[in-house]
């Protein structure tokens, strides 16, 4: 569902978890990864998460249509939880007073035992939440927080069988489900630090990441650290971020530190531009050409690539994919023709 500086985490179809001790920006995070995956990239959400969080498109391709949210908010006071949704909407380019279709917040704060039944509030939300999924099909669930549907965190039976559930509705809609828990923090060591319960030990042993939230105050100013602490892939870089006082003083979150991207020289361009060029060439080059002139004009001169690994890179991948073919027609030293068959998507 989304990339870090290009790196891929949270799995369609598995759930994750997002932690960290009390009040140390967990539900800030939840409004990062909300606007990546509903925005396609707005002005906000280049400005202020760095593009470097981000959605890509060929998942919004693979899903079929523009991503929708179910935002679930157990914790915080309505007035709250309704900051939230503004925060993602104003991150997104949406105006902050009209609903979106694609996003739903739903505020279980207020649930209570039933008097009638005497069902009690965590099944009551547990219910809801199932209940809205079900009806709004979402492909991205943020469940802020996950203690609240369940009695006691600390039985082991409950917590398996709570985080089995949510497992399989991951893997029945192909979705992802984030859940957010408390951590227990061990001072001076937050590699260490678990989170709470047999929930927490159970839903840490089934998630395919974790990433931690941690605040640090400085004078005048106060930062978030963000560190993945578990990982199925490979671990995202940490990254910092700080509370703005923009959108009318409602507070946005604004990534402000990461590691430099590094680019992979090796790494040929994508399809799409390679057959972007060799369409260009196909019509505006003389063919047949040799490897070093294809590298010249259509990679180098239409494609403005410059880096050697890069231009070799792309030869071989077009000739892999059967892009380029050899021939047996003689021409200026050239013996490879662009392939135009019908079936590519010239």
């Amino acid at each position: 569902m989304f990339e870090f500086n290009g790196v891929p985490f949270s799995t369609l179809g598995g759930i994750q978890a997002l932690t960290g001790p009390k009040k140390n920006g967990k539900t800030w995070v939840g409004v990062f990864l909300s606007a990546a995956a509903l925005s396609g990239n707005s002005e906000h959400t280049q400005n202020y998460l760095g593009g470097l969080l981000q959605t890509p498109d060929r998942t919004r391709k693979f899903i079929g249509h523009d991503i929708k949210e179910l935002y679930i908010d157990t914790e915080q006071e309505e007035v709250n939880a309704m900051k939230t949704a503004r925060r993602i909407h104003w991150l997104c380019g949406w105006d902050m007073d009209v609903p979106n279709e694609r996003f739903k917040l739903v505020w279980l704060r207020s649930v209570e035992k039933d008097g009638i039944t005497g069902e009690p509030a965590y099944e009551r939300r547990k219910k809801i939440i199932w209940s809205a999924i079900e009806n709004f099909e979402p492909d991205l669930v943020f469940i802020d927080g996950i203690r609240d549907i369940i009695g006691d965190f600390n039985n082991q039976e409950k917590a398996s069988e709570l985080i089995q559930g949510l497992m399989a509705l991951a893997q029945k809609r192909n979705i992802c489900i984030w859940c957010t828990l408390h951590l227990n923090p061990r001072p001076g060591n937050d590699d260490e630090s678990k989170m709470r319960g047999h929930l927490g030990t159970e839903l840490g042993n089934k998630v395919s990441d974790t990433l931690a939230c941690f605040k640090q105050k400085i004078p005048n100013a106060v930062t978030f650290t963000v560190k993945q602490q578990d990982a199925r892939g490979k671990d995202i870089e940490d990254f910092k971020f700080e509370i703005t006082d923009d959108a009318g003083m409602l507070g946005i979150p604004k990534i402000i530190g990461h590691a430099p991207i590094i680019k992979d020289e090796t790494v040929p361009d994508s399809d799409e531009d390679i057959l972007k060029w060799l369409n260009i060439a196909l019509t505006s080059c003389e063919w047949p050409m040799s490897r070093n002139q294809v590298k010249e004009k259509v990679f180098k001169k239409i494609g403005g690539q410059t880096n050697t690994g890069k231009l070799q890179a792309d030869v071989v991948s077009a000739l892999k994919k059967e892009f380029l073919v050899e021939t047996t027609i003689k021409g200026k030293g050239g013996s490879f023709l662009v392939n135009i068959a019908e079936d590519l998507p010239f």
